[in-house]
């Protein structure tokens, strides 16, 4: 018999697998000791002495099970035509907390966060005029065979991206057992209990380690999950509470907490090819708050030469930022004109009480109000295109939530045909961070 190596169960997934056999009387059964587990027979092929093969499903019998993530069996048993009993058994990790989703679309999207590359070349020829940045965010580095490929990278959409994502981008993992994939970020997340991100299945089932590491005032901390992947079948979309993972608390000291998360890490315990997408902090019950990496960027952020009138740059420091910024890095800009940020498409499934969220604060250095306009476009659909008007306070910061309502009439259309741009007019001089699209809390 050729059993699978693991299946997980949650509530929203119940997966199926198969065995193939020959040489046996009958075909194999199925059964489990454990009492959370429902074991359905879906199909019976071919013929159990000269090739065969059985699939079933698995199911959860409550919905409410103890464990963070309980490990069970299924016990395959088949006996042979001489009269002798094979018995394979199959792992199963159960959980009623873990999130599982095989149909999902995104209600949460980052426009710009300054948490990237900011170098003229990715900021469409600007002269960013910024003072040193101390060390690029978001990369991602491989070891011990390991490699990975940015897809879709021409800002194209395609039939292989994520069916839910909010664009076109995503990462693909050639895994090999003895290496991994890192990637780096400096994060503070003030406002999260889950942390979620896409999956697409290898074509056979293996164990995803996911390593968060935070820094500490006792130093790096890492915290770890071993994730059973089902083999096949399309992506998914998977939540971890934060419950699995005890004193994890990624909040810089500036804002309160342990400590920011500085990297997480991938590793597969066999030689297998997937690809992640979205890995993002967010609330339960509520949606995203911070990416973490979503591998989209913008096709152009505009300034000069189309618009003139500002003088632009980045700032850093501990004044640069919000406290509750989840990054390192502001937007400086100064004179009156326009800016914003072009996209292939984002996709984003919205109604109109959610929100474009965004943060600035203005200076006591211009004699008048320091006002920024905000609009959205998305190619002529659902009224959208008018200007918002807001105030950035003198010398301190505040966070601005726009309803969508505000922006548009049909907020179906940043869904389908979807973002094609996030435009500002900016009269003044103040710093502008983390700009999103997210669900209204």
């Amino acid at each position: 018999m050729n059993t699978p190596t693991g299946r997980t169960v949650t509530p929203d997934l119940s997966p199926q697998f198969s065995v193939n056999y020959q040489g046996l009387a009958a075909p194999p059964t199925a059964s489990s000791p454990s009492d959370v587990l429902a074991i359905d027979t879906v199909s019976t092929q071919g013929d159990a002495t000269r090739g065969g093969e059985r699939r079933w499903r698995l199911s959860l019998t409550t919905d409410n099970i103890d464990q963070v993530l309980a490990q069970a069996s299924v016990l395959i048993e088949g006996r042979t035509t001489g009269g002798r009993t094979i018995t394979d058994t199959l792992a199963v990790s159960a959980t009623t907390t873990l999130q599982v989703q095989r149909d999902f679309t995104s209600s949460f999207a980052v426009v710009a966060d300054y948490e990237g590359d900011v170098t003229a070349s990715t900021y469409g020829g600007n002269d960013p005029a910024t003072e040193a940045y101390e060390g690029s965010q978001r990369t991602i580095q491989t070891s011990g065979g390991t490699s990975t490929t940015l897809v879709n990278q021409s800002f194209s959409q395609s039939t292989n991206q994520p069916g839910g994502s909010n664009g076109v981008r995503y990462l693909e993992i050639e895994g090999s057992s003895s290496g991994s994939t890192t990637i780096q970020r400096w994060m503070s997340v003030s406002n999260a209990d889950i942390f979620t991100f896409l999956v697409r299945p290898a074509s056979s089932s293996f164990i995803l380690t996911i390593s968060f590491t935070e820094e500490t005032e006792n130093g790096p901390e890492t915290y770890e999950l071993d994730l059973p992947i089902p083999a096949g079948g399309g992506w998914l979309k998977i939540g971890v509470p934060f419950e699995f993972f005890e004193g994890f608390n990624p909040v810089a000291a500036r804002a309160g907490g342990n400590g920011p998360l500085t990297s997480i890490d991938l590793s597969a315990d066999r030689d297998v090819t997937y690809a992640i997408d979205e890995l993002v902090f967010g609330k339960q019950g509520v949606g995203g708050r911070a990416e973490f990496h979503d591998f989209e960027r913008t096709t152009l952020a505009y300034g000069p030469p189309f618009c003139t009138g500002n003088s632009y740059g980045f700032a850093m420091g501990t004044d640069s930022v919000s406290t509750a910024s989840d990054g390192l890095t502001s937007r400086r800009l100064s004179g009156q004109d326009c800016f914003g940020y072009n996209y292939g498409r984002l996709y984003v499934d919205v109604d109109g009480s959610d929100v474009l969220s965004f943060r600035a604060k203005g200076s006591t250095d211009t004699a008048g109000e320091d006002v920024v306009e905000v609009f959205v476009q998305t190619g002529g659909a659902g009224g959208f295109g008018g200007t918002v008007s807001r105030v950035a306070p003198d010398g301190n910061w505040k966070t601005f939530e726009v309803p969508i309502s505000q922006l548009g009439d049909d907020p179906s259309a940043l869904l389908d045909p979807g973002i094609n741009n996030i435009g500002f007019n900016a009269d003044g001089t103040f710093l502008l961070d983390d700009v999103k699209i997210m669900p209204k809390e």
